[in-house]
C-alpha cells in the first residue's frame, strides 16, 4: 500500500513516516500543498493523510481541489484544529476522517487501516499457504509460532503472490507494483529480493511459495493445496497484539533523541520572546512568532508523552491569539512558557532502550542507500544493515536501505527521498557515468547528504578527488560488512551533532529577501527576515544568527554602519558577515571590507551560487 504524507513539520513527519514504513507501507513525503499537487499527479496512492496549515497550498484547499477533480482516493486530515467548526470544514471539503494533533500513533495506524480496508476490495486479514501465515493486521509473517523477520519489500512481494496465486508477473510488473520511479532498480533486484525471500523461508522450514516460470516470469506455487484466505487470529498471541505499541514507543523514542536540542532550543526561544513582549506589551511580529512556536510545540510533544506540556502550548497559543495582550495575559504566558522550558529540560528520554536480544520492535531507522553495480555485495550490506541475520542483531544495526546499481537511478532516489547517508562506489565498470561523476554532482547540493567512498581500487587521485568533493570517509572493498556499518553509524553521528544554522538578512529589498530566503529554508537553514534597519540590534539580540547577510545601501542605517555596529560588539565580534548588493564598484566593495565584511556577492549572480557562498561560510562557523 502506497500513502502519501503531507506534513510541513520535520518532526511530525519522520515519526508517521518511519511508524508506517515500519508497518510495511510505503511512504512519500511533500512538505508543501504544491508538492503534493505534483506528487498526486505523478503517482497513484492508496491513503493521503493531510496537514491542513501548510505552506503555498493549505490542506482544505488541496482536499477541495482533489474531490472537484474527481480523486476518490481516501483523505485522513491530521492538524493541531481541534474545534468542531474546524472538523465540519474539514470532512465537508471532502476528507474521510480527521485525526487531531498531539495524536495516538495506534490509533492513527487503527484508522489508516479503517479508511483502506473501507475503500479498497476486501482483504483478509490473514492469509495462509503450506504452513505460512501471512497476517496483514500486523504487518508480520509466521511459519507455525516463528515470526519471520522480512524487509518491507520482501514482505510486498510475499502479499502480492499471496493475493494473487493465479497470476504470473514478470520482473518489470512487479517493479512497476513495489518500486515507484525514484527507487526503481533494474530487474535483476527482483530476482535478488526474491531469492532473499526464499532464503529466509527456507531457513525457518518453509516451503518455497513462488514457483519460476520460465521465460514469463514468477507466481504463486499451485501445486500445493493448502492456500486459503481466513478472518480467523487464533494463533496471534498477546505479545503480537502489543508489537504496534511497542514501535510506536522505540520511534518517538528514537526521533525524541535526535530532536530533543531542537525542542529545548524552541523552549528557550519562547520564553525570550515573551520576556520582550512582557517589556513592550505590542509587537505583533514578536506576537505571531510566540504563537507559531506554541502552536508547533502543542501540535508535537503529545505524541512523545508530553501531554500536559502539549496542553500548556495549546493553552500559551490561544492566549497569544489575542489581538492586546493585557497585564493579566502577559503574566498567564509567562507562567506558561516557563513550565514548557522547564518541563522539556527535565524529560530527557522516552522509555530504556529494550533489552530483549530477540525483540521486534522497531527503532528509528536512518535511510543508506547504496550506489553500487555489484548487487550481491550490495544485498549482503543491505541484509546485514536492515538487522535481517544473527549478527546484525547483536550489533543492533537497524538501517532503511535502498539500492542504485546505477548513476541514474541514484539520482532519482536522492531527489525523491534523499537518505541520510550515501555508500558510493566510485568505479563503476565500463565507459559512461561512474560513482566519481555522482560524487562531483553532489559535492554542490544544499543540505550537504555524508559520502562515505567503497571501491575495490586504491588510487591516490581518488583519495584526492574524494577529500576535494567533501566525501567523508574513505573505505575499502576489503573491509568486513560490520566494520562498513560501524563506518556508516560514526558518520551518521557526526553529522547529528552537526548544530542548527541560523541566518539573518536585513534588507529592504522585499522579493530579493523572499526569493533568498525561501531558497535557504528549502535547504534547511533557518532564516531570520530583518526589513527596517532601526530594528536590527533587537532582532540580533533575539535571533542569535550564525551568518549575517547585509545590504550596505539601507535608508536610515546603512550596512556598512550596522557591520561597524557588529564589529565593535564584544559578543558578536566574530559573527560572519556577507554583504550582497546590486552594487559591484570597487570603492563599494572596498567600504564593506574596511566595515568589517567577510564576503561580498552580487544580487545578479545565480542564486544557487549565493546560497553555495552561504552555504560553505556556516559550515566554517
Amino acid at each position: 500500500m502506497k500513502i502519501l504524507l503531507v506534513e510541513d513539520d520535520t518532526i511530525t513527519r519522520e515519526i508517521i513516516a518511519n511508524f508506517l514504513t515500519a508497518h510495511q507501507y510505503q511512504v512519500n513525503l511533500a512538505t508543501d500543498g504544491e508538492m503534493a499537487l505534483e506528487l498526486k499527479e505523478q503517482f497513484e496512492y492508496d491513503l493521503v493523510i493531510l496537514d491542513i496549515l501548510l505552506p503555498k497550498l493549505d490542506g482544505i484547499s488541496l482536499c477541495k481541489q482533489w474531490r472537484n477533480q474527481g480523486c476518490q482516493t481516501p483523505i485522513l486530515l491530521l492538524t493541531a484544529k481541534d474545534n468542531i467548526t474546524d472538523r465540519i470544514i474539514g470532512l465537508e471539503a471532502g476528507a474521510d476522517d480527521y485525526v487531531t494533533k498531539p495524536f495516538n500513533l495506534e490509533e492513527l495506524l487503527a484508522r489508516t487501516r479503517a479508511l483502506l480496508r473501507r475503500c479498497k476490495s476486501w482483504t483478509p486479514q490473514e492469509l495462509i499457504w503450506n504452513g505460512i501465515r501471512f497476517d496483514s493486521a500486523s504487518g508480520r509473517v509466521y511459519c507455525g509460532n516463528q515470526s519471520i523477520h522480512l524487509t518491507p519489500k520482501e514482505y510486498c512481494l510475499l502479499e502480492l503472490f499471496l493475493l494473487n496465486p493465479k497470476r504470473i508477473f514478470s520482473r518489470q510488473a512487479i517493479l512497476d507494483r513495489l518500486w515507484d520511479f525514484a527507487e526503481s532498480p533494474g530487474e535483476g533486484t527482483v530476482s535478488t529480493h526474491i531469492k532473499s525471500l526464499r532464503q529466509k523461508l527456507k531457513a525457518v522450514g518453509a516451503a518455497d511459495p513462488i514457483e519460476t516460470v520460465y521465460g514469463l516470469g514468477y507466481r504463486l506455487n499451485i501445486a500445493s493445496e493448502s492456500y486459503h484466505p481466513s478472518l480467523s487470529a487464533q494463533s496471534i498471541t498477546p505479545s503480537i497484539n502489543n508489537t504496534d505499541q511497542q514501535i510506536a514507543q522505540n520511534i518517538t523514542s528514537g526521533v525524541w533523541d535526535k530532536f530533543q536540542t531542537k525542542y529545548a532550543e524552541q523552549a528557550c526561544e519562547l520564553a525570550e520572546i515573551i520576556t520582550v513582549l512582557s517589556r513592550k506589551k505590542s509587537d505583533i511580529k514578536l506576537q505571531h512568532k510566540a504563537e507559531k512556536i506554541a502552536h508547533k510545540l502543542a501540535g508535537t510533544l503529545g505524541v512523545f508523552g508530553l501531554m500536559n506540556t502539549s496542553q500548556q502550548a495549546k493553552e500559551l497559543e490561544m492566549l497569544l491569539q489575542q489581538t492586546v495582550l493585557n497585564t493579566g495575559h502577559i503574566q498567564q504566558v509567562m507562567e506558561l512558557s516557563k513550565v514548557i522550558q522547564q518541563e522539556i529540560s527535565n524529560f530527557p528520554t522516552i522509555l530504556e532502550p529494550t533489552t530483549q536480544p530477540n525483540s521486534e520492535s522497531t527503532a528509528y531507522s536512518p535511510l543508506l542507500l547504496i550506489v553500487d553495480d555489484d548487487l550481491i555485495l550490495a544485498e549482503q550490506i543491505r541484509i546485514e544493515a536492515m538487522g535481517a541475520t544473527a549478527q546484525a542483531n547483536i550489533n543492533k544495526w537497524n538501517w532503511r536501505v535502498e539500492i542504485a546499481t546505477d548513476i541514474t537511478v541514484a539520482r532519482k532516489i536522492i531527489t525523491q527521498t534523499p537518505p541520510d547517508v550515501i555508500l558510493l562506489d566510485l568505479n563503476f565498470p565500463g565507459a559512461g557515468e561512474d560513482g566519481r561523476t555522482l560524487m562531483q554532482e553532489l559535492s554542490t547540493r544544499i543540505p550537504r547528504i555524508p559520502i562515505v567512498a567503497f571501491t575495490g581500487r586504491e588510487s591516490l587521485k581518488d583519495r584526492v578527488d574524494f577529500a576535494c568533493w567533501g566525501g567523508c570517509i574513505f573505505l575499502n572493498k576489503n573491509f568486513p560488512i560490520p566494520v562498513v556499518l560501524q563506518t556508516l553509524t560514526y558518520v551518521l553521528k557526526q553529522v547529528a551533532q552537526t548544530p542548527a544554522r541560523c541566518v539573518l538578512i536585513v534588507d529592504n529589498d522585499q522579493t530579493f529577501l523572499q526569493i533568498l530566503s525561501n531558497l535557504l529554508t528549502a535547504y534547511g537553514i533557518e532564516v531570520i527576515i530583518c526589513a527596517n534597519s532601526q530594528e536590527f540590534l533587537q532582532v540580533l539580540t533575539n535571533t542569535q544568527p550564525n551568518l549575517l547577510v547585509l545590504n550596505p545601501q539601507m535608508p536610515v542605517f546603512s550596512g556598512l554602519d550596522l557591520c561597524q555596529v557588529v564589529r565593535t560588539d564584544r559578543k558578536w565580534h566574530n559573527l560572519p558577515v556577507i554583504f550582497i548588493s546590486s552594487d559591484t564598484a570597487p570603492e563599494m566593495i572596498s567600504q564593506a571590507y574596511t566595515a568589517g565584511a567577510d564576503d561580498y556577492l552580487s544580487k545578479s549572480m545565480n542564486k544557487n551560487e549565493i546560497v553555495m557562498r552561504i552555504w560553505q561560510r556556516l559550515q566554517r562557523c
